[in-house]
């Protein structure tokens, strides 16, 4: 009868081995304890991934085109100085329509009735008109910067009127007081500009 326990017993004293091998491995004592359980951390660890750089293709900035200057005005024979006359309007290579208004300031207009010219020269350098341009009063208006102030000074300003002007077309405004014994202007203030159809 021995022999016969003998395999019931064996089988027995395995199993209860297995379970307190069990509770040891999960932490337990076989003691109940009010602390919490301490849980299994499972930390997984992945090497840190570093961006391989791909070479890519930048794009080559385009260069922002300068504005070409309007060249239409022949150099200016005998500049004027700002001291003596000045053109305010039109600006230099400003587009403008007809009437095309000039006007500006000299130091010396108002003496013994003189004028200014404003002549309008064409691509070909052929002069297209030319006014003579008298003194405006000098009440309440006030004279630019750089100008001699007199008791001559005094502003001018004319409407240029332009036939057959059908698309943007460039022309040299010339501003000046004097001509020589020739018929030369001297004392030019020259101005680029373009006339658009109306």
């Amino acid at each position: 009868m021995t022999n016969k326990l003998m395999p019931r017993t064996v089988t027995f004293l395995s199993a209860v081995g297995a379970l307190v091998l069990l509770s040891v491995a999960c932490g337990g004592d076989g003691a109940e304890s009010d602390s919490n359980p301490t849980g299994v951390a499972v930390v997984v660890s992945s090497p840190s991934a570093t961006a391989t750089p791909t070479p890519s293709r930048t794009a080559s900035p385009t260069p922002t085109p300068s504005p070409t200057p309007l060249v239409i005005c022949s150099p200016n024979p005998d500049p004027a100085t700002p001291a003596v006359l000045q053109v305010e309007a039109p600006e230099d290579e400003e587009k403008t329509t007809i009437p095309v208004r000039v006007r500006g300031w000299s130091s010396n207009l108002g003496e013994e009735d003189k004028v200014v010219f404003v002549a309008v020269v064409d691509q070909k350098q052929d002069v297209l008109q030319t006014n003579e341009v008298p003194a405006q009063p000098r009440e309440f208006r006030v004279p630019p910067a750089g100008l001699e102030i007199t008791e001559f000074t005094r502003p001018f300003a004319i409407d240029i009127l332009l036939d057959d002007v059908v698309r943007e077309t460039p022309f040299c405004i010339w501003v000046y007081q004097d001509v020589d014994e020739e018929g030369k202007a001297r004392g030019v203030v020259q101005v680029p500009i373009v006339v658009e159809p109306r």
